[in-house]
């Protein structure tokens, strides 16, 4: 830190040191990106030399790494015709959360100017990010940069500093049901998550055997193996979006035209992802799948009592209804919003294509926790009636 501040000041004409706030806020934000960008290429080359048939040259692993963090910031990789599209939602996660943390500890002035300059440090190093990128057989896709190099260093900055005052003012003139449907909106989206999360725990434990064999057959030897379990780890909330539109109706697929839903599970050509193997066998799925679809039902009673609790009690139903509705309708939309960015592509031909639609999921979700969001507004109705 002395460095930065040695580095970012200058004499003036009385031999006094004058800080340059631009250029420390610049500084923090390269340096927060390339707190991530060594460690995941740290991570990606060591995981490379650990797998015992692995044929790659350091510059191309290099490369693979520097992709890797893009990936992470939801960025997409072009790989011959096809599209990776796969961005792991807990090493986004762990990415903006990097961005915080450094966006906390750098000194900045309390203006757009300053602010900017952090941002666009930040970007400066992902912009080396994206040319190390080409050491790789792969390529980043252009149009995809602004999430890894611009969205996620913001969302760390607002995170750590709160939104501006114009923009906290603007907030305040939001509609009073949207701004009471908020934090319940977003608590029902991870509370959705972990839904999902769980069901995609208890599918891997009652597949434990076909999950570690697959995992065997890849033969990526201790460290490799490792790596790769974290990976998985951080895949999970995207898996388990895919588990929530199972409970929700419009399923998911794991490779062209093979569809998992209520009613059946379709066969396909499967990546060799081990936790994939988790999932249905092919055929008719038994009648009680379709009970899953409670799940979301309860999701949306259990928003809606967060909701009501931002209301005064004797309001008006339709007030009361409102607030439910709103933080629903944010709940579906964050969870869509989640899986959009998750991706749901592993390259070209039967993989362009996998996971949940996010459109469907979206639509099915509002319509289900709708229904348990109007139960609960109901019961309270008819509570406060007698």
């Amino acid at each position: 830190m002395e460095l930065i501040r040695s580095a970012t000041t200058t004499p003036d004409d009385e031999g006094e040191q004058v800080h340059r706030p631009e250029l420390v806020a610049a500084l923090g934000g390269a340096a927060t990106a390339l707190a991530g960008l060594v460690l995941v290429l740290g991570l990606v080359l060591l995981g490379a030399l650990a797998v015992p048939r692995a044929t790659a040259s350091t510059g191309e692993g290099v490369g693979a790494g520097a992709l890797t963090w893009l990936l992470l910031g939801g960025g997409r990789v072009a790989v011959g015709s096809g599209l990776v599209a796969l961005t792991p939602l807990l090493g986004l996660l762990a990415l903006v959360a990097l961005a915080r943390f450094g966006a906390a500890r750098t000194p900045l002035a309390d203006d757009l100017r300053s602010a900017g300059s952090w941002v666009g440090g930040y970007a400066l190093v992902g912009g080396l990010a994206v040319l190390l990128g080409l050491l790789s057989p792969a390529s980043p896709a252009p149009l995809s940069l602004p999430l890894p190099l611009l969205v996620v260093p913001v969302l760390g900055l607002l995170w750590a500093r709160g939104l501006p005052e114009r923009a906290a003012d603007r907030w305040e003139q939001a509609p009073l049901a949207v701004r009471r449907g908020l934090a319940p909106g977003l608590r029902g989206a991870a509370g959705g998550l972990a839904m999902g999360t769980l069901l995609l725990v208890v599918a891997v434990l009652v597949h434990l055997g076909r999950v570690g064999q697959v995992h065997g057959e890849l033969g990526a030897g201790v460290f490799g193996g490792t790596v790769l379990v974290l990976l998985q780890l951080a895949a999970a909330s995207n898996l388990g979006l895919w588990a929530l539109s199972l409970a929700a109706g419009p399923g998911f697929s794991t490779s062209d035209g093979a569809l998992t839903t209520w009613a059946s599970a379709e066969s396909g050509v499967l990546p060799m992802i081990p936790v994939l193997a988790a999932q249905p066998q092919p055929g008719d799925l038994p009648w009680i799948t379709h009970l899953l679809v409670l799940l979301p039902v309860a999701l949306g009673a259990w928003v809606a009592r967060a909701a009501l609790r931002e209301v005064p009690r004797l309001a008006a139903v339709r007030t009361k209804a409102a607030a439910a509705l709103a933080g629903v309708l944010v709940a579906a939309v964050a969870l869509a919003l989640l899986d959009a960015v998750g991706g749901g592509s592993l390259g070209g031909a039967r993989l362009s294509d996998i996971g949940a639609p996010a459109g469907a999921l979206a639509l099915a979700l509002a319509v289900e926790m709708g229904v348990g969001a109007l139960l609960v507004v109901a019961r309270d109705w008819w509570v406060l009636r007698r």
